[in-house]
């Protein structure tokens, strides 16, 4: 069946293919009216004709005249980890409302996989990327740069990368917060469980937990696990602090805050009877708990739609910004005295 055409929803029509590609390239206001320099009623005609003969956009097309393929990529290391969905709703939302697509594909916190997905992306006319770094991938990036498609580094930093956008959470304060609520409530022996992963928000709230702790006069530990095996890792961790008379733990992750919990309470150990507890990211299992989670709660809306909104700016030619959103410590009685 032969590919129905703008030429042939012109004839039909009885207008200029001009006027059809106005029409049907017119991005639509709040109320779903089109913005496009044609004449309301003859708009709605040209869209019924079209319709009607089945007419669909050549976007590839398009994109070779524009230069343009209004689609942009995000990268999170893992598309299911519950911060990077998340914020992926976020993303999407002010994307097509500023009249993008877009392509999303996880790392899997593997520097060859992202360099895999850049040159995918990158060979697809993509007008921009917004991307969670992962260790190692700060060539695969800057040859992205390089190639001038903008980047915007999302939650995660590579300091040496410097012509890139940047929406970040102010870790550091995060992981300052967290600490002094439990110095606050009179805890002394105050330990922090992280993962053995060279990324700049990991090192960050450790800095600012061990500044906290030290601020106080208190001698900061942080427990490394491995990413993958932190569940059994945890346990052990969990056991020795018991020992050793440890008060508190701060978490800086939804899935290291998730395997504490898992483990105190398969051992029967209580919250904050045993161990206070700060744990990092929103989930309905700090309030199902018989004592509800302080937390660390991440502006998962505004770090999405920042995002966007810095790389659509970008792709218009105007400079990278940088922009540090706050946390907020959400009070549970994981903190009580």
């Amino acid at each position: 069946m032969k590919r129905v055409t703008i030429r042939d929803v012109a004839r039909e029509a009885n207008v200029s293919v001009t006027l059809v590609s106005f029409v049907m390239n017119a991005k639509k206001d709040d109320a779903g009216n089109l913005i496009c320099p044609v004449n309301a009623d003859t708009a709605k005609r040209v869209l019924a004709v079209a319709e009607r003969l089945g007419y669909r956009r050549n976007l590839s097309a398009a994109s070779l005249r524009s230069g343009r393929s209004n689609t942009i990529a995000v990268i999170p290391n893992d598309i299911s980890n519950r911060f990077f969905a998340g914020i992926s709703r976020w993303i999407e939302n002010k994307a097509n409302e500023l009249g993008y697509n877009v392509f999303f594909s996880s790392s899997e916190d593997k520097a060859s996989k992202l360099a895999e997905v850049l040159e995918m992306v990158m060979a697809h006319n993509i007008d921009g990327i917004i991307v969670a770094p992962c260790a190692g991938s700060e060539d695969a990036i800057s040859k992205a740069i390089a190639y001038k498609i903008p980047v915007v580094l999302l939650d995660r930093d590579i300091e040496s990368i410097t012509k890139a956008g940047k929406v970040l959470l102010d870790d550091k304060k995060a992981g300052q917060i967290a600490t002094d609520e439990l110095i606050s409530k009179g805890y002394k022996k105050i330990e922090m469980i992280s993962y053995a992963l060279d990324l700049s928000s990991l090192t960050e709230r450790e800095i600012g937990y061990a500044s906290a702790m030290q601020a106080a006069g208190l001698s900061p530990t942080v427990h490394h696990t491995t990413y993958g095996k932190a569940a059994e890792e945890v346990e052990e961790i969990i056991d020795d602090a018991i020992k050793r008379g440890v008060e508190a733990l701060f978490m800086p992750t939804y899935s290291l805050s998730a395997a504490v919990l898992s483990v105190m309470k398969k051992k029967g150990v209580k919250t904050p009877a045993d161990l206070a507890l700060v744990c990092f990211d929103e989930s309905d299992i700090y309030s199902l708990y018989r004592r509800t989670v302080t937390h660390i709660v991440q502006p998962l809306k505004e770090l999405g739609e920042k995002s966007v909104e810095v790389l659509v700016d970008m792709i218009d030619g105007k400079e990278p910004k940088q922009i540090i959103l706050n946390p907020e410590l959400i009070l549970g009685e994981s903190t009580e005295k």
